[in-house]
């Protein structure tokens, strides 16, 4: 694994593409792909959300309703405030959701829930000094 992939997989409870606990275990026992298939499900839409200056993007569209404290926590050390699937839904959209569950495999819910707990993690580790580093930086993770 390399880039966006060693991301994921350490956000999901470092199973990676090993399968059992890490993404299985977010997406829940039921529908979708479990292991491997789930993080290789998965990578395209967080890829999605980050390429382009989507970092910058993503961090703003949270801000904008009203979860700019949530976003913060995610970039600055320390603890990251968690993040709820109707949050998710408000700041990304119902039709970005509904691009996550249809390339996940997933209900729209689920596909929300999951979006919740990676999107803090992601950023997270992204971030890792506190800052948001440019958008190339991304760019080449991602594509990594």
């Amino acid at each position: 694994m390399s880039g966006l992939d060693d991301i994921l997989g350490s956000v999901l409870g470092g199973q990676g593409g090993q399968g059992g606990g890490g993404l299985g275990g977010i997406l829940g026992g039921g529908g979708g792909a479990g292991g491997a298939g789930a993080l290789l499900a998965l990578a395209p839409v967080v890829a999605g959300l980050l390429r382009g200056g989507g970092l910058q993007k993503l961090l703003s569209q949270f801000q904008q309703k009203g979860m700019g404290d949530k976003a913060d926590s995610w970039v600055k050390p320390g603890d990251n405030h968690p993040l709820t699937g109707d949050e998710v839904r408000s700041a990304l959209g119902d039709d970005q959701v509904a691009q996550a569950a249809q390339q996940l495999g997933v209900s729209e819910d689920e596909a929300a829930a999951t979006l919740a707990q990676v999107i803090p993690a992601t950023v997270d580790r992204l971030t890792p000094d506190g800052a948001v580093p440019a958008d190339d930086e991304i760019d080449r993770l991602v594509a990594g």
